[in-house]
């Protein structure tokens, strides 16, 4: 048996290992779903998509280890929420859907009369312990039925007094198993046989899994089977019953607010329109994409409530369309698809991810986090606008995008010039880097912060700038003292909406239109150069790939030849922390000048020597990437002229 400290190893091992991939798979799959929506062949669409399938699937793989060792490490913490019960298993049939792929199979649910509407339990758990149970289900089942059947008809839990046991079973009409088979099932690593994992995939994780979520709710969990019979997967937990009248937590008051909702299935429409409007939120309901593009255009809205999954269309697509039309709505993402993947790009553009069945009261937290998070600022006073950033070439694209949006700012190069410059009294609003000399993004938001509460004075707007995406999750952001994060490189369509939100723009006289260039310099065949700039993405923070765009790579070169130099004198000095330092802002530069590449050396040489540890090849990988941007840059000046 091993000891206690070697399990505990295992689990630490298990755990970081599956979390540092975690972050890179994230990154593959939210640029696979990015190719998918530009316009490409139909041969490139079904390898990105397979490519996205392999992607997600992975980091189910990933989340099932993250798990496990939680559990085995006992530090996975189980939530006490009212769950919906019958939301709770159609949804889960509603997202196992995709996975019929033309099988002759019918899902079907089974909840009888005397099961609560609402318990309470864990959501998420329950959610995962069934997705386990039928995706086990599918894997063994080539036609028939599965289904998914809720009673209270108990055989091995009792409830305790005043609640309720409730007895879930999964039930197919697959090629079943032995008795033997049956017993080796809810072991870690372990399948049915060993010749299951290579026909049929999967870690073995899943039902074990499981069998520990079940025990953590004082439950028991089995398998009934017979070779030839298909099988019946039973769990059984204790739990009690929530009426949907008593109001038994404290509900957020949503008086006032506007909520559009966008969900197909009538049931689940039904709910979330009662459980907002009990709240005092007028609610609108509609049940596709084009009918949610309509109510938008007719008439704005506090917060919008997003399926994933709708007849016409992704709620993704709608909600990039309402992020154009409305960037004063709210935005969540109500789903029953538990994607990592999605998660991570909603997240990127500041979308709240729930998932399905959430509570009443958790629907309505989410409901209110989003109408708060993007009123518009009542600017009092001053409200002009200063930029803290280090970056000569970041700061020039910054100026140029807010020429087009008609926007007044002030630069500083670090933070002490910020301090100084604030106290004049003449600025509303910070937008500062993080990584800044003589004091950086942090030390100024917590001088700030520190300054204001000394004095009494109201909290100053600080939006963070930076190119990571982790800051862009709401709690960490607002754990740091900010108000807002602005993922670089920015675009200038994120950049229009950030300063709508907080009042120094008019959304309906302000309005720039992303075009081509008209002289033809998108039409520019790029294949020599291959991605040494990326058009698309200038395209997209400039606006338009107008002769301001190619004058400012003209100006990246300029001011960027100097940082080649300085790096490569630090590499021979020997110098860790200038090689970071000026890494970090060749970073911001090049991405800033959509020199992707050249940005992705750089970051990659900032990790590594931050650390005491980088690769000297990197030196040489950046200086020849950035003779072939200088190239690229030429041609497009040319091209022009």
């Amino acid at each position: 048996m091993p000891s206690d400290k070697e399990s505990e190893k295992k689990s630490n091992f298990l755990a970081t290992v599956s979390h540092e991939m975690r972050t890179p798979m994230q990154s593959v799959y939210g640029l696979l779903e990015l190719i998918e929506l530009e316009e490409i062949s139909p041969s490139v669409r079904e390898m990105t998509e397979t490519a996205r399938s392999s992607a997600s699937s992975l980091l189910e793989i990933l989340d099932d280890i993250l798990d496990f060792a939680k559990m085995d490490a006992e530090m996975l913490e189980l939530d006490d929420f009212e769950v919906p019960v019958r939301t709770l298993v159609r949804g889960t049939l509603e997202a196992l859907t995709v996975k019929i792929q033309g099988k002759p199979i019918q899902l079907v649910d089974d909840i009888q009369e005397d099961v609560p509407f609402v318990i309470k339990g864990d959501p998420k758990r329950l959610r995962q312990i069934l997705v386990n149970l039928c995706g086990n289900a599918f894997k063994f089942t080539a036609e028939g039925e599965i289904t998914v059947r809720v009673s209270t008809n108990c055989q091995n839990v009792r409830a305790a007094k005043g609640g309720t046991a409730l007895r879930f079973e999964v039930i197919d009409t697959g090629i079943g198993m032995s008795a033997e088979a049956a017993s080796r099932l809810f072991k870690p690593f372990s399948q049915a046989d060993s010749s299951t994992s290579r026909k049929y995939g999967g870690t073995g994780l899943g039902l074990s899994i499981c069998k520990k979520l079940v025990e953590l709710m004082n439950g028991q969990i089995g398998v009934k089977s017979k070779e030839g019979e298909g099988a019946v997967f039973w769990f059984e937990i204790p739990t009690r019953s929530v009426s949907t009248e008593a109001n038994t937590v404290d509900f957020p008051d949503l008086s006032g607010v506007t909520v559009l909702s966008v969900e197909d299935h009538p049931q689940g429409a039904k709910e979330i329109v009662n459980s907002l409007k009990s709240m005092g939120a007028h609610v609108d309901s509609v049940a596709t994409v084009a009918e949610g593009r309509e109510f938008v255009k007719s008439k704005p809205y506090d917060v919008g409530i997003i399926d994933q999954g709708l007849p016409d269309g992704l709620g993704l697509g709608l909600i990039r369309y309402i992020m154009d039309m409305r960037p004063f709505m709210g935005l969540i993402m109500y789903t029953v698809r538990d994607d990592a993947g999605l998660q991570h790009s909603l997240q990127s553009l500041g979308v709240t991810y729930l998932s399905k069945p959430a509570s009443r009261a958790g629907l309505g937290e989410a409901v209110k986090d989003a109408a708060r998070k993007v009123t518009k600022y009542k600017a009092e006073g001053a409200q002009k606008l200063l930029i803290a950033e280090d970056t000569e070439s970041v700061r020039d694209l910054l100026k140029r995008q807010l020429d087009k949006l008609g926007v007044a700012a002030d630069f500083v190069e670090n933070g002490a010039q910020a301090i100084e410059k604030l106290k004049t009294g003449n600025y509303g609003i910070l937008f500062t880097d993080l990584h800044m000399p003589e004091m950086d993004g942090y030390a100024l938001v917590e001088q700030i912060r520190k300054n204001e509460a000394e004095e009494g004075e109201t909290p100053l707007p600080i939006i963070v700038l930076t190119a990571d995406v982790q800051m862009a999750q709401r709690q960490v952001y607002l754990g740091y003292g900010f108000n807002e994060c602005l993922l670089k490189p920015v675009s200038l369509g994120h950049f229009r909406r950030l300063l709508i939100r907080w009042g120094l723009l008019n959304n309906e006289s302000q309005k720039v239109e992303l075009q081509a260039n008209e002289t033809g310099s998108t039409e520019l065949k790029t294949e020599e150069f291959g991605d040494a700039i990326c058009l698309k993405t200038l395209e997209a923070q400039m606006g338009t790939l107008d002769e301001s765009a190619i004058e400012m790579l003209g100006m990246f070169i300029d001011m960027t030849s100097p940082l080649i130099t300085k790096l490569k004198e630090a590499h021979a000095n020997d110098d860790s922390h200038d090689v970071s330092e000026t890494a970090h802002s060749l970073k911001g530069a090049a991405r800033s000048a959509a020199a992707l590449r050249l940005g992705d050396i750089a970051a990659d040489l900032q990790d590594s020597s931050e650390k005491g540890e980088y690769d000297p090849s990197l030196i040489e990988n950046l200086a020849h990437e950035f003779s072939r941007v200088k190239s690229h840059i030429e041609n497009l000046t040319l091209a022009n002229k």
